[in-house]
């Protein structure tokens, strides 16, 4: 029995491999947490990525009053075109408020993790503008 009491305080006073057990607890965590940090700057990313489309489309619109809907959506598409991941679904709204036409710009993308075990589904990401359409008259 005290030999048995004699190892056992051996054993628990033992440091040899004690950083090699704290490495293999705290590595896991840490790149997950680095793996979150990238996943969320990527959604991030995209979420201004069309923010940003929509805006300049709506500012391109605010211009050339006599565009079409295909034509704003094109203007829209190039400019998230230098994000070079999938388009996402522009959809054109017009309507008159107090007699001043308004047109609509939503974008909207279907945002997949990129690492398995982030697998929370899709997330929807969009981005908005309304701008006002006022034709100049000379």
């Amino acid at each position: 029995m005290c030999a048995l009491v004699r190892r056992l305080r051996r054993f628990l006073r033992a440091t040899d491999g004690a950083a090699a057990v704290e490495f293999a607890i705290i590595a896991p965590v840490f790149v997950i947490f680095l793996i979150s940090i990238f996943e969320g700057g990527r959604m991030m990313w995209i979420r201004n990525s069309i923010q940003t489309a929509t805006e300049e489309a709506g500012r391109w619109a605010m211009v050339n009053t006599a565009a079409s809907d295909d034509q704003i959506r094109t203007k829209a598409s190039d400019y998230y075109g230098e994000v070079g991941l999938d388009t996402p679904d522009f959809a054109i709204d017009r309507d008159t408020t107090d007699g001043v036409d308004y047109v609509t710009i939503t974008g909207s993308y279907s945002f997949g993790y990129e690492f398995a075990f982030f697998n929370f589904g899709t997330i929807q990401l969009a981005g908005k503008a309304r701008v006002p359409l006022i034709s100049s008259t000379s």
